[in-house]
């Protein structure tokens, strides 16, 4: 919003609100003079608030609703977390802090004992704990099945032969004439999207010999268009190269297309394979591999339960053995067994 605009506004004491559904939310002009995620932030935290208000009237006084304490408990989470919640309160009509000293007051009035608000919490803690989930990312079973699929199934040749010879018959490659599915179709629009693993050959002897640099490709488009934008025909001795080819789920998000190519990164690193192509913002941005960083920033909940969760779950992951890898100096830790740490860290009460 540029300054004259905010002159006018203030000019003529007018009130800017924003639709939202079938009710307004006014916006404070001292918002929106600031930057524009500040703006987004409040609109965001104040539909949070309205939303949690709306839970816990539900919870207590309408039977009929299906809220659970868990609900409410995950809302108050979310709204805890907000990364811009004490600037943003300062503009709403509604205390956060004082919302514990509220419940305790409700409680001393319905005579609830403090051993018994006690064993609530620890209840509702461990119904967090065992719901917690990586919303959105890819299953774990759909990345075992592409790897699988790169370890066992028969790669498709670039060309056949040349007048010097084919591919040594220690790989398993055969025709492109036996791909079934060269991904052609649109589906409301767009293309599937594939998997392309290239391997190049160079000529030893009388024979053909992939390399073992395996370049990947992860695209909405038709293999022959791929083949051809690549350039992969002209990558290898004599244009001789082979590819794994792999259709993959039409409704996979791009945030699941970099998690593919963060897992085929890691497992890469794990079976010294080279895989090349891959960007360093492809492992660096999803939600499945993680810096340390990232992770305290998905996880802040995290440090709501213990000021010192963090380290503790971090020293678990340790334990377990399992595996974490370095990308541009920094470690990269698999998210869904750190969140398999923080649910065995709370359900081994070690915190004590």
């Amino acid at each position: 919003m540029t300054d004259n605009m905010i002159d006018t506004i203030k000019d003529n004491n007018l009130i800017i609100s924003i639709k939202d559904n079938n009710s307004y939310i006014d916006i404070p002009i001292e918002i929106l003079e600031k930057d524009e995620k500040l703006l987004k932030d409040y609109i965001k935290i104040y539909k949070l608030i309205e939303n949690l208000k709306e839970s816990i009237t539900n919870y207590i006084f309408d039977k009929n609703k299906e809220i659970s304490i868990g609900t409410i408990s995950n809302a108050i989470l979310e709204l805890r977390n907000e990364e811009n919640l004490d600037k943003v309160l300062s503009y709403i009509d509604i205390d956060i802090d004082r919302l514990e000293e509220k419940f305790k007051s409700l409680c001393a009035c319905l005579l609830i004992s403090s051993k018994d608000i006690e064993d609530f919490k620890e209840g509702i803690i461990k119904e967090h704990v065992t719901s917690s989930t990586l919303e959105g990312i890819i299953n774990e079973e759909y990345i075992k099945s592409i790897i699988e699929h790169i370890n066992t199934h028969s790669m498709y040749s670039l060309k056949d032969k040349s007048r010097y010879g084919a591919i040594s018959n220690e790989f398993d490659v055969i025709s492109q004439e036996n791909i079934k599915d060269f991904n052609e179709e649109e589906v409301n629009g767009r293309y599937s999207p594939i998997l392309v693993i290239h391997r190049p050959a160079r000529y030893n002897r009388g024979q053909y010999i992939l390399e073992d640099t395996h370049y990947v490709y992860i695209k909405r488009q038709p293999l022959r268009a791929l083949i051809k934008q690549e350039r992969l025909e002209e990558k290898g001795i004599d244009s001789i190269g082979a590819i794994v080819y792999k259709k993959l789920e039409h409704d996979l998000t791009n945030e699941n297309l970099q998690e593919i190519l963060a897992e085929l990164y890691v497992y890469g690193e794990q079976n010294n394979i080279k895989f090349e192509n891959i960007k360093l913002a492809d492992i660096t941005s999803n939600k499945v591999w993680m810096t340390a960083d990232k992770l305290k920033k998905e996880f802040k909940e995290l440090r709501y339960y213990h000021k010192n969760l963090t380290q503790r779950v971090k020293e678990m992951y340790d334990t377990t053995g399992e595996y974490y890898t370095q990308v541009s100096g920094k470690y990269i830790f698999n998210s869904r067994k750190f969140l398999d740490c923080y649910r065995a860290f709370k359900n081994r009460d070690i915190s004590s």
